[in-house]
């Protein structure tokens, strides 16, 4: 069906109308794939504006008023009875936002207004122009705008300049600073990985509506229409929104004509934020959640405590989360106990560093003792949660959410203790300091952002943060084995690259890029290092060898540990991996490891790629480990044909110069366990947990601690709290969970520490 301006499909029986505007310089093509990902009764209108795709012949519209008329006049004519939702991706959100004003103004209903990767109207003030910026004659795009798309598919890069130079000059002419606030519902979605339109800029489009608002997250970079459209239709279409219980709307989300809202897409509509403070609802549609900045339960319970952390959606998409409704929240809580507190923001907006500090009473030589625990946690996206990752659940004695373990859970227990020695009027020895600090998963303000930019705000004696497991015998239920660890592992980014030659998918061939990769993989994913247990390693294995009660995962542990050549141990220490309750964690433990994490191939339906790349990082352990620049040219003997192997470091670095630095964080040496807090730590493990042994460990994973061990700071790993298989499988997955009675009997332990710092009366 086609009227001017907008060529329609499926719209026979449809009582929705998803009116879908390009971005700056494409066509009907921006839409490629939308419309197989459409739920059932919802029809696609795409904008069809005149200069490009079946219009190309035709002069194009300079003139925003001119082209919202257009759109909002052709609209009118088929809009009777239909529910109008208007989509606008980059500079198709302002055209879609002046067509919104319109049929509002003329009476005509609108349901929703979406923003996708677009600027708000304020970020443009008219009288811009633009011009060829270089002699590839690429347009420079007017102030505020996004870069230029051109139309996808084959030939793009012949097609035409004037539809790019037609928009930039509907930009360039564009002034939205008085624009008013519309009386519709508005959805602004950001891609996590777009370079050129942030989550702030998107966030802006909250102050152009005066309903319902949300600002949600969709994984993927600029072209993520295109990339991802189901996840986007999902964004736009589904009815969740920022109010608290997760939902805008009465109307139910509708299925998809394919299963999953799309073969191959990934549902990432991870992120759903209120406009206010910050409040956070559900990934997963009908699933209640609440979020305040307020706590009014009792602060020294772990559980309640943890419970209000995950239901502050602080999930960091690569770039720093949103923290300060978190610290707000903390901020409450221990100003209420008599505590004083600071925030320290970071130049990303709401994205702030929380310190709570206890004074102490003893010797001023005495260094205070510092509880470090990251704010952010890694999104809950791309796979299906059984429960709300934001609604801190309790079920069967278990705490579900995103950060329940990692690393809330523990903040929580850090938190409960402390406070409930303040409030038993407990003075200690040293000054006692709580900080949750921002951007540990990802993003530029962490840890070693903040020590470079306040050098003098902190100066621990001993820092206590995540780290070392309690785990529990054979009968799942008693507690066998507790570690504080005291270096962690090193991770270094990969990339395999597989090429052979584009082509037409009417002839595939043997050699396809993508085939090559999965062979590389395949080999490369068989490959096992050598078992090295460092020192920490052995110490830990020979405390567990002592602690277990199964004399043949003993008697494994004791062959690896007593092993004379590599063949010996390789043999024993696979032995004790299999034979271990915890197999993954015990392989991290021993051994380097390979972790795959993303692949990426084709860009246009009808192309076999010439290029298929896959990310992964491996890991090592400090204190005589594998040397990464012989893992590496290990790893590159097994490549087959077509396919390679870089080293990825950071922007601007040889490889070479990688692998040095990788060496330097290797060589930094562990914690002493000659402190005072150490030995409060064994003593506490003795008192909350009688009959189990206490051991230093290395830690599989990373922390912020190594900004510290670089100063002969003391730093130690704890995950108080027992722990099994599953849940260990769970941390950065589905389902994330901690155990009720462990996370209690965890903060008792931090509680008994804490107990041996005190000054006696």
């Amino acid at each position: 069906m086609r009227v001017p301006w907008l060529s329609i499909h499926n719209a026979e029986s449809a009582d929705t109308l998803a009116v879908c505007f390009p971005p700056a310089g494409a066509d009907g093509s921006a839409f490629a794939g939308w419309r197989e990902a459409l739920p059932e009764g919802t029809a696609l209108a795409v904008v069809t504006p005149p200069g490009r795709g079946s219009r190309a012949d035709e002069r194009p519209v300079t003139d925003m008023a001119k082209y919202a008329d257009a759109v909002a006049a052709a609209l009118r004519a088929v809009a009777a009875r239909r529910r109008l939702v208007l989509i606008g991706v980059g500079l198709g959100a302002l055209s879609a936002y002046e067509t919104c004003r319109r049929l509002l103004d003329a009476g005509v209903p609108v349901a929703r207004l979406c923003a996708v990767a677009g600027r708000a109207p304020g970020e443009f003030h008219g009288g811009a122009g633009a011009a060829p910026a270089d002699g590839a004659g690429v347009p420079t795009a007017a102030p505020g705008a996004t870069d230029p798309e051109p139309p996808a598919g084959p030939g793009r890069a012949d097609a035409p300049l004037s539809p790019l130079l037609a928009d930039l000059r509907l930009i360039g002419g564009y002034d939205g600073r008085r624009a008013p606030a519309l009386a519709v519902g508005l959805r602004a979605v950001w891609a996590t990985c777009d370079t050129r339109v942030p989550r702030a800029a998107v966030r802006a489009w909250t102050d152009w509506s005066t309903g319902d608002r949300a600002v949600l997250g969709v994984e993927g970079g600029h072209d993520v229409h295109r990339a991802c459209p189901a996840a986007v239709i999902s964004a736009c279409l589904d009815d969740r929104g920022a109010d608290g219980s997760g939902l805008v709307g009465s109307r139910a989300p509708r299925p998809s004509r394919r299963a999953v809202l799309g073969a191959g897409a990934t549902v990432a509509v991870g992120t759903v934020l209120s406009t206010g403070a910050g409040a956070a609802a559900a990934p997963r549609a009908g699933a209640a959640s609440a979020s305040s900045d307020s706590f009014d339960g009792d602060p020294t319970d772990p559980v309640a405590l943890a419970v209000a952390m995950i239901r502050q959606n602080t999930a960091n998409p690569g770039d720093g989360a949103v923290t300060l409704p978190y610290a707000s929240m903390l901020q409450g809580v221990f100003e209420a106990a008599g505590v004083p507190t600071e925030m320290v923001p970071t130049p990303k907006e709401d994205n702030v560093h929380f310190f709570a500090r206890v004074p102490g009473s003893g010797p001023a030589q005495k260094k205070p003792l510092l509880f470090l625990g990251h704010s952010d946690v890694v999104p809950a996206i791309g796979d299906a949660w059984t429960v709300e990752p934001f609604a801190g659940h309790i079920e069967d004695g278990k705490l579900y959410g995103r950060g329940a373990l990692d690393m809330k859970g523990v903040n929580a227990a850090f938190a409960a203790a402390l406070l409930r020695h303040v409030r038993e009027g407990a003075r200690f020895d040293r000054e006692i300091v709580f900080w949750s600090d921002c951007d540990e998963e990802q993003g530029p303000h962490g840890v070693r952002w903040f020590l470079s930019e306040h050098p003098d705000k902190v100066d621990p004696g001993v820092v206590l943060t995540e780290g070392g497991w309690l785990l529990n015998q054979r009968d799942g239920t008693t507690p066998m084995i507790a570690s504080l660890t005291c270096n962690d592992r090193r991770f270094m980014g990969l990339r395999l690259e597989a090429t052979s030659y584009a082509t037409h998918t009417s002839k595939p061939f043997a050699g396809q890029a993508v085939i090559r990769l999965g062979k590389a993989l395949e080999r490369l994913g068989a490959w096992r290092a050598h078992i090295r247990p460092n020192a920490l390693s052995r110490q830990y294995f020979a405390e567990l060898a002592q602690a277990t009660t199964d004399p043949v995962f003993a008697s494994a542990v004791r062959r690896m540990l007593d092993a004379r050549t590599e063949r010996e141990r390789d043999r024993a220490g696979d032995d004790v991996i299999r034979l271990s309750r915890t197999p993954e964690l015990h392989n991290a433990m021993l051994r380097t490891t390979a972790a795959f994490t993303a692949t990426s191939a084709g860009y246009y339906i009808s192309i076999v790629p010439g290029t298929a790349t896959a990310d992964f990082r491996v890991a090592f352990h400090p204190g005589g480990g594998d040397d990464p620049g012989r893992v590496v040219a290990e790893l590159r003997t097994l490549l087959g044909e077509g396919a390679t192997l870089r080293v990825v470091g950071n922007p601007g670095e040889t490889e070479q110069q990688t692998l040095d630095r990788a060496r330097y964080y290797l060589s930094i040496p562990d914690s002493t366990t000659d402190t005072d807090v150490f030995r409060a730590w064994e003593e506490a493990v003795r008192e909350s947990h009688p009959g189990v042994r206490a051991s230093a460990c290395q830690f599989e994973a990373v922390t912020s601690a190594v900004p510290f061990r670089e100063r002969g700071i003391p730093v130690y790993g704890i995950y108080p709290f027992a722990a099994n298989r599953d849940m260990l499988k769970r941390m950065h997955g589905t389902d994330e969970h901690i155990g009720v009675a462990a996370l209690r009997q965890g903060t008792e332990t931090i509680y008994q520490l804490l107990a041996r710092l005190r000054v006696r009366s």
